[in-house]
């Protein structure tokens, strides 16, 4: 019977893991740690021109016809980035820290009413299941893109990356996650890591019903994987890792388009209060990591947006609960795959300055984004405060 021989296969995957075996005694899971976090937050914002999104612009839109209320830019106000969450940990079970987590927030849409943004509407950003051993952890649920780990610190962009469309793949995916450590060392360590993600497209749909988009249309999970050098303490960690993802995009009739990625990421403390973080990527199709390509999957003749992109964050830690960022990204996408509406070029850059005093959050930031058409760039300016409470 293939049922008999199912312990020869499993015993070794979980020895590797650094567990002993899967099968003694159920240990006591009655040591539970739960925590429940949260931020009562409200941005009070500023955008100079008509972008994709007021209160968290990704990119610049051209003037519209319809436009009668001059450059489409104002001033606003909104809680809608408030976030809520609840953790659980267990030290011990069956030989595995385990961990679960669910972030939300009220980012998830407005209602289609005079009262819009004043009553957004609930989402879930993550929420995982996470085992870990002495050489490997297995995770389930939704996180961030494997090969895009990082996201820029912000207040004003809690929602989403703010460089979004800026050389930052971000987006919350549903995955299985598997990481083995193949080396281990006094201060330094490497792990191989791989994950089946839930396909997507980031399509946006106006149905009520749920629908396959271009990308669940393929068939086919996403896959992804990366090797990833750590070193430092849990207060200033350091890592460099490589990656690449591949999905598919379904077309007219039964051919498939490839999405594809090599990305690399860094996170670099340069001494006590200094450190760097970033990402950079080059690929096709990528609208569905988050905005990959300014947004554009499929060009001219239904040909994939080849693009590359690059983001990178300067933090500072000056004392006095005060925190200095400054930031930039980039996404490139080839003029040649562009229709001629296409968004040829996005970039970002942002400042910011923090005073967190717990448990009060107090952030200001300037952010600055340029958007390029085949008839030029237009640019403009977002101002945000954020005033609020950590619990």
């Amino acid at each position: 019977m293939w049922l008999a021989s199912l312990p020869a296969v499993i015993l070794p995957l979980w020895a590797l893991l650094g567990v002993a075996s899967p099968l003694p005694a159920q240990a006591s899971t009655d040591r539970v740690e739960v925590r429940v976090t949260g931020t009562v937050l409200l941005n009070s914002f500023f955008t100079s021109q008509r972008t994709n999104n007021f209160d968290l612009p990704q990119f610049v839109l051209r003037p519209a016809a319809s436009d009668s209320l001059g450059d489409g830019g104002g001033f606003g106000m909104t809680v809608r980035q408030t976030r809520l969450g609840v953790r659980a940990f267990w030290p011990d079970v069956r030989g595995a820290e385990v961990r679960a987590e669910v972030d939300t927030d009220f980012y998830g849409g407005q209602q289609s009413s005079g009262f819009g943004d004043l009553f957004p509407l609930f989402r879930i950003r993550r929420a995982v299941v996470e085992a870990a051993w002495s050489r490997g952890s297995l995770l389930i649920g939704q996180e961030v893109p494997l090969v895009a780990e990082y996201n820029p610190v912000s207040t004003a962009t809690l929602g989403f990356s703010g460089l979004s469309a800026s050389g930052n793949l971000w987006l919350w995916l549903p995955q299985i996650r598997g990481s083995v450590r193949v080396a281990r060392g006094a201060h330094l360590s490497l792990d191989v890591d791989g994950a089946i993600l839930g396909a997507g497209a980031n399509e946006a749909s106006g149905e009520l019903l749920t629908q396959p988009d271009r990308a669940e249309s393929s068939n086919r999970p996403s896959v992804q994987g990366r090797a990833i050098m750590r070193w430092g303490s849990a207060d200033r960690p350091g890592d460099l890792s490589i990656g690449g993802h591949r999905g598919w995009l379904a077309t007219s009739g039964d051919s498939l388009i490839a999405s594809t990625a090599m990305s690399a990421a860094w996170r670099l403390p340069l001494g006590p209060r200094i450190s760097v973080v970033g990402e950079a990527f080059r690929g096709q199709a990528l609208a569905g990591l988050g905005g990959g390509g300014v947004g554009q999957h499929l060009g001219v003749g239904n040909v994939p947006v080849r693009s590359r992109g690059v983001w990178s964050q300067l933090l500072a830690e000056t004392g006095h609960d005060v925190t200095l960022g400054a930031a930039f990204g980039v996404d490139d996408p080839d003029d040649a795959d562009l229709d001629p509406t296409g968004r040829l070029r996005n970039a970002t850059w942002s400042g910011m300055v923090q005073w967190m005093p717990a448990p009060f959050v107090t952030a200001l930031e300037l952010r600055r984004l340029t958007t390029t058409y085949r008839s030029g760039a237009l640019s403009a300016v977002h101002l945000n405060l954020s005033l609020g409470v950590q619990f």
